[in-house]
């Protein structure tokens, strides 16, 4: 009755501008006298007596008209009466809507109701195959998956030796803290795609077997320290896609066999230090896409056996150099899209056995020369869509077991022989989308390996004599949407691929000119067409460019070419024929 009087006094307060003085609020407390309240700050952390007395007050604030300055503003999660007036009128308005709501979920939570809780033998099973869920005795399984439930069916039945229950897909926005009352050889509890905003801090005490837990899709913004305290079996927990803004620093005590923890898709905006302290056996962590700025020593202290960590998406721009420094046995680490800037010699140097490494879509300008060099296991590394603009020499020179780098849409302008050193395994290697425009000749010639490479969309003019040369393993190649420039200096490009045709990926490379050679394939074009005329290119003369003594007969486009070298077309010719029978487009001659 209390609770009830209560929440109901704190709607009216809230949503009543009209009380306006101390008169207002003293006739309204006559009309509506409130029982005395202690209060209980181990069972309610809200202090109930404080949020009525700040909410009538702020109104009082608010109608008299006074204004905060914005650097007397500090807003804070508890806002009380001691520092009112130097809370802005917006958050505090905000953290008032915010202790109503938890004071209301925590009413709800009381008033739901609970299924009937049975001992479990073969008769009260059949009970519970007769109810609106799906039952099944041999399993000691139930689901109510997908019915639309605002509340748990009060007529349902429940052994207590239940092993698994799938409560998920759902419409249930609280649970009475003695719905899993007794069911402590529960394995499975799923609540996952429901409404739920309020977890009793004790609605999870009696369930000591539980290994997986999964409230992920649901309306959660804050977690009782307290909530899984009694999970000590756990093995994995799924908070993602909730509405999380802070984790308490103790809200996974004592679960020590935890191995997977999912909050991903939350609004957390800092990793507390001592969060993981009892997770020594964790092994995967996500945390993508939140809003976590920085990460501090000591965040992962004690966590030797995680192998996958994943903060990608978030907001961060510094991490110590020591925060990686106890995880060896991390095989993937993830940071895309964040907001690093600088990556330093310290912050991978204890990661031996790290697989994968992905820095995707952050800021990157800077990488030290031996950022990687104790990485001996890496296996992919992704620098993609940052703005490095230089490699260091030796940056890759360790990495013999990488098989994919990913370098596309930075800032390249140059490649160099010394570059790709070490990189004996590598695969796939992608440098498009930079700015290219030149590079030696044997920058390649390290990547014996190697069999898919992209340097499309650059600024490559020429490619140089030999660059793709000694590279046994290559199977595609990628060149389009460079400005070629057909003249003498093409030749190798243009004889390169009539002799590779089925190594190119995907598009054809163009000429982007000289004169009326532009918009021409270069594998098409032949000596006379590219190397006739040069002095006129060397002027400038482009009008006259190309000078052809021989005029293309019959022209065919590229896909009969590459028929006919599918067909071995060159080797069912008579040397006496080949003049008669070889159209001109293809003598280099």
């Amino acid at each position: 009755m209390f609770k009830i009087i209560l929440i109901t006094t704190l709607l009216h307060i809230f949503v009543n501008k009209s009380l306006i003085n101390c008169e207002d609020i003293d006739l309204y407390k006559k009309k509506h006298p409130l029982p005395r309240i202690l209060a209980d700050t181990e069972n309610c952390p809200i202090n109930a007596c404080e949020a009525i007395k700040v909410m009538s007050q702020y109104f009082l604030l608010t109608k008299s008209g006074q204004k905060l300055r914005p650097q007397d503003s500090t807003p804070s999660p508890t806002p009380t009466t001691s520092y009112l007036g130097k809370i802005d009128p917006f958050t505090l308005e905000f953290e008032l809507q915010k202790k109503v709501r938890q004071i209301e979920s925590r009413l709800r939570a009381v008033e739901q109701p609970v299924w009937k809780l049975t001992t479990g033998s073969q008769e009260e099973w059949n009970h519970c195959t007769a109810g609106v869920c799906r039952c099944n005795p041999d399993t000691k399984t139930f689901t109510c998956w997908n019915l639309n439930l605002i509340s748990v069916p009060i007529t349902q039945v429940i052994p207590m030796n239940m092993v698994y229950i799938d409560l998920s897909r759902n419409l249930l926005s609280t649970l009475h803290k003695d719905t899993f009352r007794g069911l402590t050889l529960l394995l499975e509890l799923h609540l996952s795609n429901n409404n739920l905003d309020f977890l009793p801090f004790d609605l999870f005490r009696d369930l000591d077997s539980l290994v997986q837990l999964r409230l992920q899709s649901n309306h959660l913004e804050d977690i009782d320290p307290r909530t899984f305290w009694k999970l000590r079996n756990l093995n994995l927990l799924d908070l993602s896609k909730n509405i999380l803004r802070e984790l308490p620093e103790q809200v996974f005590n004592n679960m020590q066999r935890l191995r997977v923890i999912n909050l991903s898709d939350n609004r957390i905006k800092r990793f507390p230090i001592g969060l993981l302290n009892d997770q020594k056996q964790l092994e995967e962590l996500d945390l993508s896409r939140n809003e976590i700025q920085f990460l501090e020593s000591g965040s992962f202290y004690h966590q030797q056996e995680l192998k996958v960590l994943d903060f990608a998406e978030n907001q961060i721009y510094n991490i110590k150099d020591d925060v990686f420094s106890n995880l060896i046995s991390l095989r993937s680490l993830t940071l895309h899209n964040n907001r690093l800037t600088v990556i330093t010699k310290e912050l991978f140097e204890y990661m031996e056995n790290l697989l994968s490494l992905d820095l995707t879509l952050n800021r990157i300008t800077r990488i030290h020369g031996e950022a990687f060099s104790h990485l001996k296991q890496l296996r992919e590394l992704y620098l993609g869509q940052n703005t490095i603009s230089t490699i260091s020499e030796g940056l890759f020179l360790n990495l013999e077991n990488l098989s994919r780098l990913m370098l596309f849409s930075n800032n390249l302008t140059s490649l160099y022989s010394n570059n790709f050193l070490g990189l004996r395994s590598l695969r796939n290697l992608m440098l498009n989308n930079n700015i290219l425009k030149k590079f030696d000749f044997d920058t390649f010639q390290p990547l014996i390996k190697l069999e898919k490479l992209r340097i499309d969309s650059n600024k490559l003019q020429y490619l140089p004599q030999g660059t793709l040369d000694n590279l046994p393993s290559l199977l595609a190649v990628k060149l389009d949407k460079n400005p070629w420039h057909c003249d003498c200096r093409a030749l190798y490009l243009a004889r390169w691929i009539r002799e590779h045709v089925t190594k190119l990926w995907d598009c054809q490379p163009m000429c982007r000119g000289p004169g009326d050679l532009g918009g021409n394939e270069v594998g098409l074009l032949r000596y006379d067409d590219l190397c006739d005329g040069q002095w006129a290119s060397m002027l400038s003369l482009s009008p006259r460019l190309p000078v052809r003594k021989h005029q293309i007969l019959n022209p065919k486009n590229f896909s009969d070419y590459v028929q006919m070298y599918n067909l071995k077309y060159y080797s069912t010719l008579n040397p006496q024929d080949v003049e008669s029978t070889t159209p001109r487009w293809l003598d280099e001659s």
